[in-house]
């Protein structure tokens, strides 16, 4: 099993650095995510935005926030970037992973009638991966 393990661990370029690297992105999301389900639940809640709108505002704010948690912590800085094209890149390209996970949100929030914290929990599961795979080569 051990042998199996570690064939599609090189075949894949799951290496012991790169675990970490994904333990400091899931990490990193961490702020942003406790900051955003009680702000989603006060735009909702409190301010009554529609849970749609609500949502995009959150995950806007979750993307800048993560920008600078990823830069300065998860990946090592570039020193021929510059800050303004590596965050244009990234959030551009974040967002579009965003605008999928908004949609899958809208929904199961609104068509299937399925509780907006919980979908909003369920799409960090979703699209995680996705988004570090991402980040790696934007901020690598």
């Amino acid at each position: 099993m051990t042998g199996w393990i570690q064939r599609v661990s090189s075949r894949f370029g799951l290496t012991p650095e790169r675990g970490l690297k994904v333990a400091k992105f899931l990490i990193s999301g961490l702020p942003a995510f406790v900051l955003a389900v009680p702000l989603n639940y006060a735009l909702v809640e409190w301010q009554h935005l529609p849970k749609p709108a609500a949502y995009a505002i959150v995950i806007v704010l979750q993307v800048v926030l993560n920008f600078f948690l990823c830069r300065f912590w998860v990946f090592e800085r570039r020193a021929s970037s510059s800050l303004l094209r590596e965050f244009s890149v990234f959030f551009a390209g974040i967002m579009l992973f965003r605008l999928g996970d908004w949609c899958v949100y809208v929904l199961l929030v609104n068509v299937f009638g399925l509780y907006y914290l919980a979908v909003q929990v369920l799409n960090v599961v979703l699209f995680g991966l996705a988004k570090f795979l991402f980040s790696e080569r934007v901020l690598k």
